[in-house]
């Protein structure tokens, strides 16, 4: 297994970096084309309800588990303190994940919002 992590503004407008990682790294995964953007799309719906439209004071904190068979994706928001964030999905959302991914949660810990997917290789 290895492990990416980049660290990003909790700004809207930085996700398309987000998506450029997970692409690449699904990529040389030799997820097929439709798998990486179900990926690129369940990033980009969980990284927003951490940066929220406006963005937020601090960062968004991402690490990719590469296995041979899939890509594990969690997120952290490392904001200032007192920051609210929402941590109950849409249904509208559950729905898009439900789609397009194995796995996703958004989540609370120490304080932190969280979120974390998988997205398995189709054989």
């Amino acid at each position: 297994m290895e492990t990416i992590s980049i660290s990003i503004p909790a700004s809207p407008e930085y996700l398309k970096v987000v998506r450029l990682v997970v692409a690449g790294l699904a990529s040389r995964l030799l997820f097929t084309i439709d798998d990486i953007e179900d990926l690129k799309i369940a990033v980009d719906e969980l990284s927003a309800y951490l940066t929220g439209a406006q963005g937020r004071e601090g960062t968004l904190d991402i690490g990719f588990d590469m296995h041979d068979d899939r890509i594990e994706i969690r997120g952290t928001g490392n904001f200032s303190a007192g920051t609210k964030v929402r941590t109950d999905l849409t249904e509208m959302s559950k729905m898009i994940l439900e789609t397009v991914v194995d796995e996703a949660a958004l989540d609370q810990s120490d304080g932190m919002p969280t979120f974390r997917l998988t997205k398995s290789k189709r054989s």
